[in-house]
């Protein structure tokens, strides 16, 4: 029998987060070449991968955490899990944590502050989203009658329990889109937000529209082959995936501008071109304490400076969050929107991002919910230059360590000092992350 060894003391550590590196599968249009995947195997591959790239010695790791929004009835803790799968050392532990949009912003800024705690950990954070393999449920019924069919002891008692089950309970139930309190779709929320904001749809299409244009210039020049670990999905192993597979470098106005309203079909402007669309992916950074990754000879990209997670009122304007959370972790740092070189908001629709930009420009805005003045005219040229999910996707549980592995090398290769990134959640909620080229 094989004796598992665990660490007796931990190294030492400065308590200075850090940034070493990020991967990401590609980014996939759900129900398509990941559809025979699951979100333990889509895990899997990118924390190997990074491990390999890294050449890291998996003794030293000492969390893999991991963001799922869509529950997994499979694997409830698919980053423990991931650990098992991958054979690596027993003393990883691992945390699954469901925070909607902002889950994986979440599992980094928690092993920030794991770090600057004073644990000099090496910890592997992350999400993933495999919308291909949503778990469907049935009724209340139908499960009240197959665990009263469990216990019948005769086939008398079977048969009659069958006679009197109706056919209508074996109906399954897929997962519900809309908000559980308000009763509205995501998609119906963004439209409230575009009419409260006047945001029209010609100004939401040409934002998707320069999305897409954004994103396939860093495809074509290769910004994403660093991130991206080449992926060969179950069961054939046939197709190497190794590029998002939504960027679309033809689109244009002409193209946006027929498409039918996608949630208010009478007087709506969100469309499936203007919206994020289904996404299955994975995304995992390696953080850790400074001086700790200086001993193993691991160089860092990026500082973790600071993050704010804050709620909003989901009855109001559900995905306002980044509106509320840019200017508290300005604030609080001592910045203006000058200060910052790259932003990274994300792209759940175009209508929210304008929404939310154009709130921090509102004066009625910022002494509503601030007490203060407008931010300024929003730069736009500094947000999203390698565009966005409207263009690369939404995995939702990815998307935040997406963000901060693209712009910690994107601050690396424009030559750029600070990046603020903000996202929007499900539920009325948002995380803002500041981090700092080294």
């Amino acid at each position: 029998m094989t004796v598992t060894k665990y660490r007796r003391s931990l190294p030492k550590g400065n308590g200075k987060p850090v940034i070493i590196d990020g991967v990401r599968t590609a980014f996939v249009k759900s129900f398509g070449v990941f559809e025979d995947c699951d979100a333990l195997e889509l895990y899997s591959r990118v924390i190997d991968g990074l491990i390999r790239r890294l050449e890291l010695d998996p003794e030293e790791l000492d969390e893999v955490s991991c963001g799922v929004v869509v529950p997994q009835t499979k694997n409830g803790n698919v980053a423990r899990d991931a650990v098992l799968n991958l054979g690596l050392p027993a003393h990883i532990h691992g945390l699954t944590l469901n925070r909607a949009c902002t889950s994986s912003l979440q599992t980094i800024s928690d092993a920030a502050r794991n770090i600057a705690f004073g644990n000099p950990a090496l910890i592997l954070a992350g999400g993933v989203e495999c919308l291909s393999d949503v778990p469907i449920v049935y009724s209340r019924e139908a499960r009240k009658f197959l665990v009263t069919l469990s216990k019948a002891r005769t086939t008398a008692s079977k048969l009659n329990l069958l006679k009197n089950f109706s056919a209508k309970a074996w109906l399954p139930k897929p997962p519900s889109l809309s908000e559980p309190l308000t009763g509205f779709t995501m998609g119906e929320h963004a439209e409230m937000m575009a009419k409260i904001n006047r945001i029209s749809k010609h100004d939401q299409d040409m934002f998707a529209v320069e999305s897409h244009k954004k994103a396939a210039a860093a495809v074509e020049s290769g910004y994403f082959d660093a991130e991206i670990i080449p992926t060969w999905p179950t069961p054939k192993y046939a197709v190497c995936v190794d590029r998002d597979n939504m960027v679309r470098a033809d689109t244009s106005i002409e193209a946006l501008k027929d498409l039918k309203p996608a949630f208010d079909r009478r007087y709506g402007t969100i469309t499936a071109g203007n919206a994020s669309p289904l996404t299955d992916g994975a995304a995992v950074t390696l953080i850790a304490d400074e001086a700790r990754a200086k001993s193993l000879g691991l160089k860092a990209k990026a500082r973790i400076k600071d993050m704010v997670f804050v709620g909003v009122n989901p009855y109001e304007q559900l995905l306002i969050g980044p509106a509320i959370s840019i200017p508290l972790i300005l604030k609080k740092n001592g910045l203006t929107l000058n200060d910052i070189d790259l932003f990274e908001i994300h792209e759940a629709f175009a209508a929210q991002v304008l929404s939310c930009t154009r709130s921090m420009e509102s004066t009625d805005f910022m002494e509503q919910h601030f007490g203060t003045k407008a931010l300024g005219a929003f730069p736009m040229d500094r947000v999203n230059v390698n565009g966005g999910a409207l263009a690369i996707g939404h995995p939702f549980g990815a998307t935040g360590s997406r963000l901060v592995t693209t712009l910690s090398n994107e601050l690396i290769r424009s030559d750029k000092n600070l990046g603020l990134i903000a996202i929007c959640a499900a539920g009325g909620m948002s995380g803002a992350m500041l981090i700092e080229r080294i």
